[in-house]
């Protein structure tokens, strides 16, 4: 038998509840009333640990105000929302997901969003059930994210505009670095000789994906290498570079090849390598190549990609923290996370100018 079971037998008093937390009785009976002058923190503990004491005069206003009871006859819903994008990142990022809301006893319901549903303001069915708090991989239109966030449950964005503007008050947001990461990739690729460097991503999409390119042109400014536009394709396109003719277009483009090519992510360096190798070009005695993600597919590839390295399931369960930590503390100010990366070199942007 539990606690609870074994303390509804007798009647418990303020004292025994005051007794088990080492708390004065005046503090623990103005818990009980909800009372401002005593912390949150401790009103939680007060009333969670009458709960399962078997306090008898718990009101129903407080015990679903704290939620105490959602811990025995509640499962919590989460709804993680994305676009239908192929990639090889967001695998494991949902396996994160996946198992962190397992280990709270969560249940997820995912859900793909097409361009109409977005475009129309259409919710998945799952909202109409009851839903404890969203998670939300893709950057998605103001109006379709003010159609979530009016559901008024917390919501947790991974990455946001490049302006983050509004959002950032919508829910918490969590960001990977990106800018002194591919700054110092960037500042390798110059070590070793090379100027004529160009960059392929979609700068106008996401705050991460502008932040890779900020970092890769504040590395040619502080070198004294003047950035050539004419080798830079960090214009939006419609996959935003998710598409290998998108890749293949931009570097078509070129009017020279460049001695490197940056890539936002591991995908574009992917469709970069197969188009190189596709016009007779090696990778890297010819042209340097970099990505972005650390995805495991491009780590077993010929050559080995240099890349950054964020640890995709540990993303994925630091988001499920994330939003568990604000359905406790609903009433703190929306944060902005930064998860820090690593840089790994291998093979790929092993190209050197004497």
């Amino acid at each position: 038998m539990g606690e609870r079971e074994n303390t509804i037998m007798k009647k418990v008093t303020i004292q025994d509840i005051a007794k088990k937390l080492n708390l004065s009785r005046n503090t623990v009976a103005k818990a009980l009333n909800n009372s401002d002058t005593v912390s949150y923190e401790t009103r939680f503990l007060v009333i969670e640990t009458a709960y399962e004491m078997g306090y008898s005069k718990l009101s129903p206003v407080v015990l679903n105000e704290f939620k105490v009871r959602n811990k025995i006859d509640e499962t919590k819903s989460i709804v993680v929302l994305t676009r239908r994008e192929i990639s090889f990142f967001w695998n494991s990022v949902i396996m994160g997901i996946s198992d962190e809301l397992n280990k709270y006893g969560c249940k997820l319901q995912f859900n793909f969003i097409s361009e109409q549903d977005e475009k129309n303001l259409v919710l998945p069915i799952d909202f109409k059930e009851e839903v404890s708090g969203v998670i939300i991989l893709s950057i998605f239109s103001d109006d379709y994210v003010s159609l979530i966030v009016k559901q008024n449950v917390p919501v947790v964005f991974l990455d946001g505009p490049v302006e983050l503007g509004n959002t950032s008050k919508l829910g918490d947001i969590v960001i990977c670095e990106g800018r002194n990461s591919i700054q110092t990739i960037t500042f390798d690729l110059i070590s070793k000789g090379l100027t004529k460097i160009g960059f392929i991503g979609d700068a106008t999409y996401s705050k991460t994906i502008n932040d890779r390119y900020e970092g890769y042109i504040s590395a040619l400014n502080k070198a004294g290498i003047r950035p050539d536009a004419s080798i830079i394709a960090n214009y939006h396109t419609t996959h935003k570079f998710y598409k290998k003719e998108e890749v293949e277009a931009a570097i078509d483009k070129f009017p020279y090849m460049p001695e490197a090519i940056v890539c936002a992510n591991d995908d574009i360096a992917l469709f970069t390598i197969r188009h190189l190798r596709s016009k007779g070009l090696s990778v890297p005695d010819d042209v340097a190549v970099t990505g972005y993600d650390n995805v495991e597919i491009m780590s077993q590839a010929e050559p080995m990609l240099t890349t950054v390295k964020v640890g995709n399931q540990r993303l994925g369960r630091r988001l499920v923290q994330k939003l568990m930590w604000r359905l406790k503390n609903l009433t703190f100010p929306k944060e902005v996370l930064y998860i820090n990366s690593e840089v790994i070199f291998r093979e790929s942007s092993d190209k050197r100018i004497e």
